[in-house]
């Protein structure tokens, strides 16, 4: 008697991947913001050659611009081109990162409306908005895992 045995092959879902500021300025190797830098670029890595996406909020622009402008000499220029080099890679399609859009009024309004309950559980502004583009994305992407990869505990932990 030969038995025949069904077996059942799960399928990972691909990974979407929104990054924070924590994981952008250690790939950007920004003095003093970088102390992970070997970690993140070795996962980095991993994730590039398993076809993950990289999603980068709008937010997390404008909160690398801070440590950057922080440098002093010459490096301020260098890592700033550096960083405009990244995000115009992003925009033009030719980088690992694709460019989240900004926030329209609606969705701001929003966002501010929300944020003294937000506030008050300890959730920053930067915060808030990136779990707001994770929810957005789990809604346009059902059939992919997608995560939030950040250095911060309070971001660690969501995936769809």
């Amino acid at each position: 008697m030969v038995g025949i045995y069904k077996m059942s092959l799960t399928m990972a879902k691909p990974n979407i991947w929104i990054i924070d500021t924590t994981i952008f300025l250690n790939i950007l190797d920004i003095p003093g913001s970088n102390s992970d830098r070997a970690t993140v670029l070795s996962e980095f890595e991993e994730r590039i050659n398993a076809k993950d996406l990289f999603f980068l909020p709008f937010i997390v622009l404008v909160e690398t611009g801070n440590p950057i402008a922080k440098l002093s000499g010459n490096l301020k220029y260098e890592k700033a081109k550096d960083f405009v080099d990244q995000v115009k890679s992003a925009l033009n399609g030719v980088s690992p990162f694709t460019a989240l859009k900004f926030p329209d009024k609606e969705e701001l309004l929003q966002w501010i409306d929300n944020f003294p309950t937000k506030s008050s559980q300890g959730i920053g502004f930067g915060d808030y908005s990136i779990i707001q583009d994770w929810q957005e994305q789990c809604k346009l992407f059902p059939g992919w895992s997608v995560r939030i990869w950040s250095l911060d505990a309070g971001l660690q932990g969501y995936y769809s």
